[in-house]
């Protein structure tokens, strides 16, 4: 008996890295409208780890401090723990604002946001601590080089 499944993505619309490119811009823009959304954090950062397997090069994983950070995120994230490997994150916490975030406009006000903090090689990198928001920024502007390099070999 052969296998007639077909089911490859999510539709004819999400089948490439660039379409998952799109939905981490989607997340990211969920990000930068209110920091402490942490269903936006999940999403993204779920989102930017799956890209290595996207582009076929999960190695990148290890080699890249920005993506050994993103994969100890997302990891954590999906099991609630980090796998005992993970050694980037220390924590995740809050940093609160003068305004909130859900009233005012995060590029113009300062509003609560996540806070990752960060292990020693890492933070050597990154500095100790840095918001979701400015990490996601990071990550967005790694995907976007990496997708168009890919795209136009």
């Amino acid at each position: 008996m052969t296998n007639q499944n077909k089911f490859t993505g999510f539709g004819p619309d999400f089948k490439t890295p660039v379409d998952l490119l799109l939905k981490l811009e989607f997340d990211y823009q969920r990000i930068e409208k209110n920091p402490r959304d942490s269903y936006a954090a999940f999403d993204f950062f779920v989102t930017a780890d799956n890209m290595c397997d996207w582009i076929c090069d999960k190695s990148l994983r290890n080699k890249e401090p920005l993506l050994k950070i993103v994969f100890h995120l997302a990891t954590g994230a999906k099991h609630f723990a980090p796998r005992e490997f993970h050694n980037s994150v220390s924590e995740i916490g809050s940093e609160d604002g003068a305004f909130d975030a859900n009233a005012f406009d995060s590029s113009a006000f300062d509003v609560s946001s996540l806070v990752i903090l960060l292990n020693e090689d890492e933070a050597n990198i990154f500095g100790t601590e840095i918001t979701v928001n400015e990490f996601a920024k990071l990550v967005i502007g790694y995907w976007r080089k990496k997708v168009s390099i890919i795209t136009l070999s």
